[in-house]
Formats: C-alpha cells, structure tokens, sequence
C-alpha cells in the first residue's frame, strides 16, 4: 500500500468519526423524599437527583396517577409504607429506574398546655375572687361528635398561671390514648371557668376555638413548628394576645 493510498484512507476515517454522532450516556435515575417528616394529608415534596436523563415517570406506589414533573408533590389518604418509583429516560429513550420504600406518618395528639389566659373576664372582674385564679375545664374534641360521652376533656384545679414557669397542661396519652389520631377534619379546643356555689356547678365560657389540627389554618394559629432543642411537634395558638397554649403531637 502506498502512502497516497494509506492518506485517503486516513482522511476517510477521521471524517467518518467526526460526523458520526456519539452514544448518548445511560440515564441514572435518583431521588430523594424531600419533607423532613412525611404524613399523609398534607403534600410530600420529592427531590430529583437523576442523571443524564430528559424525561421522567413518578409512580407514587398508592394507586393514585402518575406524574412526569420533574420535582413533584403528592398527598397521600392514608399512613403507611408505599413503594415510590422513578424511571429516567434519556434523549435515546434509554432508561434506568429507582425505587424505595416511603414511610408516610400518622399525626398523633401527645399533650394540650396552656400557656396563659386572661385572668379577668368580659365584665373585668376576676374569674374567681378568691386569689387562686379559675378552674379551668379544658376540653377537646372533634367538631362533629355524636354525644358528649366524645368529647374528652379535664380539669386543671387553681389554676394559677403568674406562679407557674412552665407550660400547665397534660400529657394526653394519660387521659386518650397513645393512638389518639388527628385526622383532617374539624376540631375544637374549649377553656371554660367551673364554679361550685351552694353545690351548684356552674361553667363561664373563656375561649372556644375551632380549627384543623392537620391543615392548620386561621388567622390565630401559627404554623406548626418544633419547640426548641425537644423535637417535639406543636400547634402554638395565641387568641387576642390573652389566651395562649399549644397541642403537642408526634408523627408516626
């Protein structure tokens, strides 16, 4: 072979080379459950981490539609463990899937406290005249109940809040239940004054609050949020400045 020959067959070949399009790389699909503590009602964000990749197809493992978003959101009706795809397509229509197992939690009530209330009522005369400050009824239940045997409630006797440092209240798992669901539907939280005269019993409404433990919502309920250095979960409420307490509750 001469060397003219051997030069066009070189030319030949670094042309071919140049012009020929590479292999698109293997997709690699990734995720990760972006909410810190996942429960069902309220919407769970997923991080994409996928690579090399063009298109998406999110399976949520409960039944429900599909997404092709590329960072999706998905509320679940239920607790439990759901199976959770991601396949990755590339430009190609190659395609590499991820799955996992993904714990949606259950909220549970763990504690109501209260952290003050207004020590006189509408009139402006103390709740009671003895010094001790009132008897508080406080009571709690969902909006809907059939009877009062429902509603759960209980008494804090001389209730005092000036003499307190911390948070009067109850651990509820005492009184309810450890499985004490807060579900997404309507709740009420009711603190009323319980006098005994001439053993009649006698209850002055102080504060009554209706609201969704789930979504939270309202112009006198913040945003859940943890107390500080327990990681314990809270509804904080604060009712015209005067009356202020929280449930606490747990995810699982």
């Amino acid at each position: 072979m001469n060397l003219k020959l051997c030069l066009v067959i070189f030319a030949t070949a670094f042309v071919y080379s140049c012009t020929e399009k590479d292999p698109f790389p293997l997709p690699g699909a990734s995720f990760e459950v972006y909410t810190i503590s996942p429960e069902k009602h309220l919407p769970v964000r997923f991080e994409n981490r996928s690579t090399n990749a063009i298109s998406y197809l999110w399976d949520f493992g409960d039944g429900t539609a599909t997404s092709t978003e590329i960072v999706p959101q998905h509320t679940y009706n239920k607790a439990g463990d759901f199976i959770v795809s991601l396949t990755a397509y590339s430009e190609d229509d190659q395609m590499s899937t991820e799955t996992r197992v993904v714990k949606i939690g259950q909220r549970y009530l763990t504690g109501m406290y209260i952290i003050n209330i207004n020590m006189k009522d509408g009139t402006g005369k103390p709740w009671d005249n003895d010094g001790t400050g009132p008897d508080v009824l406080m009571q709690f239940g969902p909006t809907d109940f059939v009877s009062e045997d429902e509603i759960e409630g209980f008494f804090v006797e001389s209730l005092n809040i000036g003499e307190f440092e911390t948070p009067i209240g109850i651990n509820t798992t005492d009184l309810l239940s450890a499985d004490y669901q807060l579900n997404n539907k309507e709740y009420f939280i009711l603190l009323e004054d319980r006098d005994i005269v001439q053993n009649d019993t006698t209850y002055n409404t102080m504060i009554e609050l209706n609201f969704n433990p789930v979504v939270v919502s309202g112009e006198s309920v913040t945003e859940v949020k943890r107390k500080g250095g327990t990681g314990d979960l809270t509804i904080p409420f604060v009712v015209f400045d005067e009356y202020q307490f929280f449930l606490e509750f747990e995810i699982r």
